[in-house]
């Protein structure tokens, strides 16, 4: 097997699958979705997402198959929820060179793989029990089907185009269609090719039904189990309204798309204004480097816009974003007509931001009131600088490969520290972590829920938790129960003032505002 190819697998591997033991579901996404994956396991479900028993509406089910897999292999554990996200990221590594290879060359496919396992944006969603992972990897080996059919004349790989965008519409719903018809529709255009005979090459008929066929039967079964009130919370309340609206206080600013696609490739991205220039003159005469920069654009634009954005909105983009960067590193490589100047101001530049990360970590930790003793851990992030210096020095030789060599030794050395040690740290301070004890010490005693509390606790018990919802149901339910447990939030506690509760734990969400609350009846 090609050695580059091996490295890069390898790599990926390291990286991705880097600690998905060690740390609990708790981040507010990943224990949704985990607990919902939970959920149809134990019931044998494949149609019907619930969350603490009641109907879950925010995502398709893919991802939920791809878990429930994993729970049957290894049973119900933060390795079982997390591993096939990490295969979805090693795939993706392995079709963006594949793809670069036939296309560009093996230099820009090994320099664009480098890229990806950099990540620390990217790494990290590879490690979450979350839709995001798969609709990076189903689009991008979408994406890249299609223009590899469409220049090579391989139309057998429109097929592969059509059923990898049926299953990101699986993962995330109808933002995989949006996408791909506007790249689709942009790309035509801009190489004057809009033809009825064209949309007859791209099996467009065929593809439709083949796309319809993968998609169609679990969205009639959820409609029809639900008597369609899936269907409507999904289409308009999770995508319509987190378009046009802010959501769960995930609002963003103009341009924040382009600030996270930016953040996810560092430091490679601080070479982009020089390797703008060059693909915009290039994109001209290759279809290939044209469909990666109108991919790249199509995202980040579409998300500029939007009211609602979290950092993985973005992602499908970063894929093509390192195929573009690791064509120009080439580029440099082969015809070298870039002035090596410029490179090293682009690298002195990262290197000024990479110093003021390890102050920006600490102040961040000092911010928290449960984490300010962990300040030291922005020690490991010194790392970033002392790897920018070690490039710089190398480019200032003229040494770019050697330069981005380094670049990524930092990058995957930094990220065994970060999963394997200072996000451990971080991850043990989270209010469910150190609340399970009493849990554990009183396993006879019954839990309930108030109102809102930390859905992390339903994965830690692997069961629904008894939601309460007002004062007088919960004193209800205290006077059929000799003792129970209580987790809801602190802002809730004035509401149950006349009760008999003492709190046996508060601690604050990690970089949220909540304060999760333990209460127990005297």
């Amino acid at each position: 097997m090609n050695k580059n190819l091996v490295l890069l697998l390898a790599l990926a591997a390291v990286v991705y699958t880097a600690n998905i033991w060690g740390t609990s579901i708790y981040i507010l996404d990943e224990a949704k979705n985990a607990g919902c994956a939970m959920e149809m396991y134990q019931r044998g479900d494949w149609v019907v997402p619930t969350f603490n028993e009641a109907l879950r509406t925010d995502k398709p089910p893919l991802h939920y198959y791809f878990m429930k897999a994993g729970f049957s292999i290894v049973g119900i554990t933060p390795f079982g929820a997390r591993i096939f996200s990490s295969v979805m990221g090693i795939l993706t590594v392995l079709v963006v060179f594949l793809f670069c290879r036939t296309m560009i060359h093996e230099d820009a496919a090994f320099y664009a793989g480098m890229i990806l396992v950099s990540s620390l944006q990217l790494a990290v969603q590879f490690h979450l029990a979350v839709p995001d992972p798969y609709l990076i990897f189903f689009m991008t080996l979408g994406w890249l089907s299609f223009i590899y059919a469409y220049v090579e004349k391989k139309h057998n790989y429109y097929y592969i185009f059509y059923a990898a965008i049926a299953l990101a519409t699986l993962a995330k719903g109808p933002v995989a269609v949006i996408f791909s018809g506007l790249l689709v529709l942009i790309f035509l255009f801009a190489q004057r090719n809009f033809k009825w005979k064209t949309l007859m090459q791209l099996k467009l008929f065929q593809g439709t039904l083949l796309f319809l066929v993968i998609v169609l039967p679990w969205y009639i079964a959820v409609g029809v189990e639900t008597q369609g009130a899936w269907l409507e919370q999904f289409f308009f309340k999770h995508n319509v309204n987190r378009f046009t609206s802010s959501m769960e206080g995930h609002g963003g600013f103009p341009l924040a798309s382009v600030v996270i696609v930016i953040g996810a490739l560092m430091p490679f991205s601080f070479f982009f204004p020089q390797a703008l220039r060059m693909i915009w003159k290039e994109q001209r005469k290759d279809a290939f480097v044209q469909f990666c920069f109108i991919a790249m654009t199509v995202v980040v634009i579409f998300f500029a816009f939007s009211r609602t954005i979290l950092p993985s909105y973005p992602e499908p983009a970063v894929p093509f974003f390192a195929i573009l960067l690791g064509y120009f590193f080439y580029w440099v490589q082969k015809k070298g007509k870039v002035k090596r100047l410029k490179l090293r101001i682009n690298a002195l530049v990262y290197l000024i931001i990479a110093l003021a990360i390890p102050f920006g970590v600490w102040f961040a930790l000092q911010a928290e009131s449960n984490l300010k003793d962990l300040s030291s851990l922005a020690v490991y992030f010194v790392l970033l600088p002392l790897g920018a210096g070690a490039a710089l020095v190398y480019l200032w030789k003229k040494d770019l490969d050697t330069a981005l060599y380094i670049y990524t030794l930092t990058a995957v050395v930094f990220l065994m520290i970060f999963f394997y040690s200072a996000f451990p740290e971080i991850d043990e301070r989270n209010p469910v972590t150190q609340s399970v004890a009493h849990f554990n010490q009183h396993t006879e005693i019954p839990v309930v829920g108030y109102k809102d509390f930390n859905p992390a606790y339903i994965f830690y018990f692997q069961k629904p938790v008894n939601k309460i919802e007002t004062p007088a149901a919960l004193h209800d339910y205290a006077n059929a129960h000799d003792q129970f447990y209580i987790v809801t939030q602190k802002r809730h506690i004035a509401e149950l003032a006349g009760e008999n509760f003492q709190v046996v734990y508060e601690g604050k969400d990690l970089f949220e505002r909540p304060v999760t609350v333990l209460l127990k009846n005297r």
